[in-house]
């Protein structure tokens, strides 16, 4: 059962069945996130102090990559 986010609506009694399926469905969304940055490499390079533009650089455009895995 996919996230529904007006549950459990305010007040309402607590029910063990609804709940586990809120927290199956939000469990389904993080692991469906995480396997989009399997394609993601590691950024391997050694810094130095202070950090050279290019190393900025490379940091910023890894980031960019995982941000962009994230949203698909």
């Amino acid at each position: 059962m996919p996230f529904d986010p007006t549950k459990p609506e305010e007040d309402s009694p607590l029910d063990a069945g609804e709940m586990r399926n809120q927290l199956n469905g939000l469990n389904d969304n993080i692991a469906t996130k995480a396997s989009n940055c399997d394609g993601v490499d590691q950024l391997n390079i050694a810094f130095h102090d202070p950090v050279s533009r290019s190393e900025a650089e490379a940091i910023q455009a890894k980031l960019n990559e995982v941000i962009a895995a994230l949203h698909t």
